[in-house]
């Protein structure tokens, strides 16, 4: 799955820039994660100049470009939260672990961002493939 960001509002200034933490507007971007609780939901994106593990975004200020559900992903209902995300990353504790160094959580962290970096992005209307990190 991918996303066009349509917009950035600062999180600390509220206000829109063009880019924030290796975002940009207009970038496209494998998203890695969708998390909802009920009233909030939001969308992890990774890009090359994205810090780890990347921040979770307000999926109102991006577009899909590309529906594609990455192969292994399960959907996970538990505590009140609903999670959309690689297996390896549905484990409870996964994201305090990531947080704390665990090895093994750090190690699964960056074999599913692997993977979603690699793989190849939907061909574009005519044949083209698509850029990677598209900047319209």
């Amino acid at each position: 799955m991918r996303a066009r960001c349509l917009q950035i509002i600062h999180p600390a200034a509220d206000i829109p820039v063009a880019e924030f933490d290796g975002i940009r507007v207009g970038g496209v971007y494998p998203v890695v994660e969708m998390v909802s609780d009920g009233t909030d939901c939001q969308i992890r994106v990774l890009g090359p100049d994205v810090p780890d593990p990347g921040l979770l975004w307000d999926p109102a200020d991006f577009e899909t470009v590309d529906t594609r559900i990455p192969p292994g992903w399960t959907l996970v209902i538990a505590d009140g939260r609903t999670r959309l995300a690689d297996a390896r990353w549905q484990r409870p504790g996964f994201w305090a672990d990531y947080a704390c160094g665990d090895p093994q959580a750090r190690a699964d962290y960056h074999q599913v961002k692997r993977e979603l970096l690699a793989a190849t992005p939907p061909p574009e209307k005519g044949g083209k493939a698509a850029k990677e990190w598209e900047v319209d």
